[in-house]
């Protein structure tokens, strides 16, 4: 046995690394060492850039393995058992000489990662049981078919790696994929991409850099180095046709107008049975929101919006702000991936600045207290709250939305939004300023999400307060069915030298799968 091999048996340790010019030796010439296979206990094994060009079968005796890191290897097949490894949980075999996988892949329910780039793979098995992968990579392979991937079962697939290989064709179906968040197809030989592409909702990132499209003005658009990903996804929701069978029809295709143009009696009748959300382009006199570097450093992502016309009188405020309460317990986590603040528009000067400050020196009227004070007093006040509640409710851990304070203790510089005059307005992800909040005469609300988590978490925040305000009927306009609508202002959030972060909402947000809403854009 070898050393290295004796001594995680010896001491029962749960990794082993092998890797190094006198591994290399030993695996040319004799491969790996038997008794590799019989550390049971073994849950971390790494080989790397070494001459290994096979794996035993004995693999599969490995049961507690949970990550398999085989990278840069001269492996040539991969054995059947691997699939035994119910545990396994990353499987990386990037940059081997692999051209196929076993089907025993398709058995791993627990994996969450498959890395198999820069082999020689002419296909895939089939990865429909695999329910708990959310990313995968095969790119730089010799895959000619999009993979067997476009399962329900596979609900947590986020991130799918498809470059440099010869996929000829998108499947329409991609759309079963609900988390799908980046496709990189880039370097293929695409031509035709479906309209069905827009209803994978999640979908923030697709590369299709050098393919040969036959749209040569899409081609033209996705080879442009100052294209946006949001930009390819909003020329596909405008002008690549869906296949026949789609349920969202191809569009254009409408009954009445010139030219097949326009849409029926019928899809007329639904858009007013449905409740509307109607959003306007961005005006010079909404504040725009500009974020300094030192911002950017701690809290770097801030989406904003006004939501315009609103009703809170009467019990309309008690059950917004109730709104903005379940928010952040729910998909803000307790405060933790982003914050909600809202603001009476009429209160503020803009344009606004998201700078970052010394805590001592940030300034701020708190809501509901009595007077102005420093962010480090307030942040120092909460604290004292949260213990006080603790021990009042006689548990260990501080619970509830107070968990969120700890998230400023490594800041050195505080995140805070300001208005024209260097009135501090919002410092989240604590509060928000009395001088600004919202009363049951506020009729233009200025919505502010920040995330230090990502902007995808920003826009999942404030699609979803968007949603909920809508269904709570805090607009007092109706459309000819008598449903709801809501109106929304369009606010851009801009560097310091101008240039464009988010104009929000775009064309690719508000887009809510199984909710009777119809969205309308403004035509530019």
């Amino acid at each position: 046995m070898w050393p290295e091999v004796q001594q995680a048996l010896d001491e029962k340790r749960y990794e082993l690394v092998l890797s190094g010019d006198d591994i290399n030796k030993k695996i040319e010439d004799e491969g790996l060492d038997p008794g590799l296979y019989e550390l049971s206990h073994l849950n971390f094994l790494r080989v790397s850039k070494s001459p290994l060009v096979t794996i035993s079968e004995d693999i599969g005796k490995l049961r507690n393995l949970t990550n398999l890191i085989l990278p840069g290897n001269k492996i040539q097949t991969l054995p059947e058992t691997i699939g035994n490894l119910e545990k396994m949980k990353l499987l990386d075999i990037s940059i081997n000489c692999l051209q196929s996988l076993p089907n025993g892949i398709g058995n791993l329910i627990s994996l969450t990662t498959l890395n198999a780039n820069n082999n020689e793979l002419l296909a895939l098995p089939n990865l429909e049981k695999c329910i708990n992968l959310a990313i995968l990579d095969v790119s730089g392979n010799k895959l000619s078919d999009f993979p067997d991937i476009c399962h329900e079962s596979l609900a947590h697939l986020a991130d799918v790696k498809l470059t440099s290989n010869q996929i000829n064709e998108i499947p329409t179906n991609v759309s079963t994929l609900p988390s799908l968040k980046t496709l990189d197809l880039g370097s293929n030989v695409i031509k035709v991409v479906p309209g069905e592409l827009i209803d994978c909702v999640k979908l923030k990132d697709l590369n299709l850099k050098g393919n040969p499209l036959n749209d040569r003005r899409f081609r033209k658009l996705v080879e442009s180095d100052r294209c946006l990903p949001r930009q390819v996804i909003d020329y596909i929701r405008q002008h690549c046709p869906r296949s026949e069978n789609s349920k969202g029809g191809a569009p254009g295709k409408g009954k009445k107008g010139k030219g097949g143009k326009g849409k029926a009696k019928d899809e007329d009748e639904v858009d007013i049975l449905c409740n509307e959300l109607r959003v306007l382009s961005v005006k010079d006199t909404v504040p725009v929101v500009q974020v300094t570097t030192a911002a950017k450093d701690v809290r770097p992502y801030i989406v904003c919006c006004v939501l315009q016309g609103v009703d809170l009188s009467g019990d309309n405020l008690k059950k917004f702000i109730s709104t903005q309460t379940k928010l952040h317990e729910g998909v803000c986590e307790k405060r933790l991936a982003a914050t909600i603040a809202t603001h009476d528009l009429a209160k503020i000067k803009g344009p606004l600045k998201f700078i970052a400050g010394a805590p001592e020196e940030i300034r701020i009227h708190p809501l509901v207290r009595g007077k102005e004070m420093s962010a480090r007093e307030l942040h120092v006040g909460l604290q004292q709250e949260a213990e006080a509640q603790r021990k009042h409710q006689k548990r260990n851990n501080i619970t509830g939305l107070h968990k969120f304070l700890h998230l400023v203790d490594r800041w050195s510089l505080w995140p805070c939004l300001v208005d024209a005059d260097g009135t501090v307005i919002s410092l989240p992800p604590l509060t928000n300023a009395e001088n600004t909040k919202i009363t049951q005469e506020t009729v233009n609300v200025f919505v502010e999400v920040t995330s230090s988590t990502s902007l995808g978490k920003a826009k999942e925040v404030i699609d979803s307060l968007i949603l909920f305000s809508l269904q709570t009927g805090i607009s007092p306009e109706k459309n000819a069915g008598g449903k709801d609508v809501l109106t929304i202002q369009q606010v851009r959030v801009v560097d310091e030298d101008g240039g464009l972060r988010v104009l929000y909402p775009s064309r690719t947000d508000l887009v809510f799968k199984n909710e009777k809403v119809r969205v309308v854009m403004p035509d530019k």
